[in-house]
């Protein structure tokens, strides 16, 4: 039988989620403010791909 817990999130882990996609959000936004500024325009699905290649990716997990 599984360990329950293992599937519980733990605070720490929920609040690094939450900080995870807020940093992607940001990223996402810089772009389309990057966009707008040069083009007039928002991203189209093609180009946030492209950035989304570049987005350096989620903290790591802190295991001690």
């Amino acid at each position: 039988m599984s360990d329950p817990e293992l599937h519980v999130a733990k605070p720490a882990d929920d609040r690094r989620a939450r900080l995870n996609q807020r940093l992607r959000q940001a990223f996402i936004e810089g772009a389309e403010v990057d966009m707008r500024r040069l083009l007039g325009r928002g991203l189209t699905a093609e180009e946030l791909e492209r950035v989304l290649r570049r987005y350096p990716g989620d903290l790591p997990d802190r295991r001690e």
